[in-house]
């Protein structure tokens, strides 16, 4: 089973699809997403939204723990041009795109205090000033949250807000690892093969029986980030070969293969940032938020990988 992604061969990951289904009915209901980290959280995210009545609508995606404090308003109000030094023109907040869909904060329980008081109140009250402005607006927004964190623990030891957690986990869903669902790992090696294959430019490749066994073998404590960067590391390494095999693996011994350690990171940023393109749509703002890096940054990345019709296509 594969929806928008999500490859479920296990029951468990089947639980939690349908889980995710029935949720997404109740468009209005905030979600918690719970699990280790790299277990697919947005991916879960993204599969409620669609399943949802807020479908057509906007989808925005941003690592909250990467928005600094002092940009904090800003990011998620939007500001008047000249609202403060370099606002040279008006810009949306996160509210305002997700208004009518849904708005996904990953790693809430990395929130500053004063972060995670200024989302309550935009949360609770749906009404917001962009920064600079005087009038009110409001945004219709589903939220969507996860972090990798135990937030009981968290609250036990003051560091998150027990009124927050109320408001942000009123539905919870949690990810599995990878190592509990261990029929998941082959279907996911064979679909992020065939993904990253078409990425990167190359030819399609098999997994020899011993590259199987290894992989079904490893505990991946990354989970299903790690086994992503793992598949998409061997396709380069294998890039001559017809198939791939345990040579081209990297587990037990995390060493650059034949093609080098800078080759190897090249070519996993390029898929990165052509992922982040694709599900956004091509919007750059959204794709750099994905990234946890500025608009700037990823126009001089795309440009030092020589990406040029994804240049072309970005608004």
């Amino acid at each position: 089973m594969q929806s928008e992604g999500i490859v479920a061969a296990s029951d468990k990951m089947r639980e939690v699809l349908d889980q995710a289904a029935a949720l997404a009915a109740f468009s209005d209901i905030p979600v918690f997403v719970g699990g280790e980290s790299g277990t697919g959280k947005e991916l879960v995210a993204r599969w409620i939204h669609r399943k949802s009545l807020r479908a057509s609508r906007p989808f925005v995606a941003v690592n909250a723990a990467a928005i600094p404090d002092t940009l904090l308003e800003s990011e998620l109000f939007g500001h008047a041009r000249g609202a403060f030094t370099g606002a040279q023109l008006p810009r949306k907040g996160l509210l305002e795109e997700a208004d009518s869909g849904t708005l996904f904060l990953d790693e809430v329980g990395d929130l500053s205090p004063r972060a995670q008081s200024v989302l309550l109140r935009a949360f609770q009250e749906r009404e917001y000033r962009r920064v600079g402005e005087v009038q009110s607006r409001r945004s219709d927004f589903r939220l969507v949250t996860a972090t990798h964190k135990d937030l009981e623990t968290e609250v036990a030891a003051g560091r998150f807000r027990p009124d927050l957690l109320f408001r942000l986990s009123v539905a919870r869903i949690h990810l599995p690892a990878l190592r509990e669902r261990p029929e998941d790992i082959l279907p996911l090696a064979r679909y992020f093969l065939d993904a990253r294959s078409r990425q990167l430019g190359v030819a399609p490749k098999r997994l020899t029986a011993e590259a199987e066994r290894a992989l079904a073998s490893h505990h991946w404590p990354g989970n299903v980030r790690e086994l992503e960067n793992e598949l998409t590391q061997a396709l380069v390494r294998a890039r001559s070969a017809a198939s791939i095999d345990t040579e081209h693996l990297s587990l037990g011994k995390r060493r650059p293969g034949p093609c080098g350690l800078r080759s190897v990171s090249e070519a996993f940023e390029k898929g990165l940032l052509a992922d982040a393109l694709a599900r956004s749509g091509g919007n750059r703002t959204h794709a750099a938020r994905s990234l946890g890096i500025s608009r700037q940054g990823l126009y001089r990345k795309l440009k030092r990988h020589g990406m040029r019709r994804e240049l072309a296509r970005i608004d």
